[in-house]
């Protein structure tokens, strides 16, 4: 089976009242019930990646590297020069989706002096002036997909709560294409990210010059993500599986990349609030559905994922709340 496709032309978050929306919503229940994603067919956003973001990956690695937000968040910013991914490269900003969070978010940045200070700055601030608009647009999918989830499990009266304690992080990231020495030992794809699931709720992702993005079933079978430029793949996250009790599933997903094109891609992540834990509604547990999850703090998981033991469980979620009953 493919992923399955859903058109989300005409909704908003704002409005759940029409017909289109009743008539959306449980295609997108079983979707993230069964396949843990799907591909959103939504206005396109503004272009994201040129010029502008190839220079930014350019930069030397020192700077890159001040794109960090402290031990407490090991997956929060630059990532690089990983075992086993050869020239995968990747940035994120904290609140993307407003533009005072995306200024700040790359202020360390700009430490510099004379014209290499001036050029820096005004690098990042393109950036923003690119990055902001398509984080925005990638922000209402996210709030549409989610309310309807709610929606669908009968606890709609957490959305604003919700809303008002999620964050997001957005992420861009580069993945070069097979090298010749690669090619001429026959190497046809190379690795460009490990299998996992995400941590997070909600994962927003577009996939920009090449596809890449594999997911794997609940048969074990991998299939290929392979949206159109104009739409977008949506994918469930440990965090609102555990929140859903096992209402919508987390799958797992790689990169992998070939041809001679390098992939570059968008992803806005909707985050916990680091005050709160992560914890199924009481609506959503009874005698015949216990709850599946321990209730956790967001960046305890996440430090637990980044941990040599969480690397090597099959599950996270699971051998983390196995590890914290212990």
């Amino acid at each position: 089976m493919g992923i399955p496709k859903i058109d989300f032309s005409g909704l908003n978050s704002s409005d759940p009242s029409t017909e289109k929306w009743t008539t959306v919503r449980p295609q997108v229940m079983h979707a993230l019930s069964n396949a843990g994603c799907f591909e959103a067919v939504f206005p396109p956003c503004p272009p994201l990646y040129g010029d502008t973001v190839k220079e930014l990956f350019a930069l030397p690695l020192e700077r890159k590297k001040r794109n960090y937000y402290g031990p407490e968040y090991p997956f929060h910013g630059y990532l690089g020069g990983l075992p086993g991914l050869d020239g995968f490269e990747t940035l994120a900003i904290r609140d993307a989706p407003r533009p005072e969070a995306l200024h700040s978010g790359i202020k360390a940045t700009k430490k510099r002096k004379g014209n290499e200070r001036v050029s820096t700055l005004n690098l990042f601030n393109t950036v923003c002036d690119v990055v902001h608009p398509v984080a925005k647009h990638l922000y209402e999918l996210e709030r549409i997909v989610r309310r309807m989830i709610l929606e669908s499990l009968g606890v709609a009266k957490y959305y604003e709560s919700q809303n008002e304690s999620m964050w997001y992080l957005f992420r861009f990231s580069e993945y070069p294409p097979p090298s010749k020495e690669e090619k001429e030992k026959k190497i046809d794809k190379k690795l460009g990210y490990y299998s996992h699931q995400d941590t997070n709720t909600l994962s927003i992702i577009k996939q920009i010059q090449t596809d890449g993005l594999e997911l794997k079933t609940r048969d074990g079978d991998w299939i290929e993500a392979t949206p159109s430029p104009d739409s977008f793949i949506v994918m469930a996250g440990n965090s609102f599986r555990a929140w859903t009790n096992g209402n919508v599933h987390a799958p797992f997903h790689r990169i992998l990349v070939g041809g001679e094109v390098t992939r570059y891609s968008s992803i806005l992540f909707s985050v916990p609030s680091e005050n709160d834990l992560v914890e199924a509604p009481e609506e959503l547990v009874d005698e015949n559905h216990p709850p599946l999850f321990i209730p956790f703090s967001y960046n305890e998981f996440t430090r637990f994922c980044a941990s040599e033991k969480g690397a090597k469980a099959d599950d996270m979620l699971e051998a983390f709340c196995a590890d914290s009953k212990a």
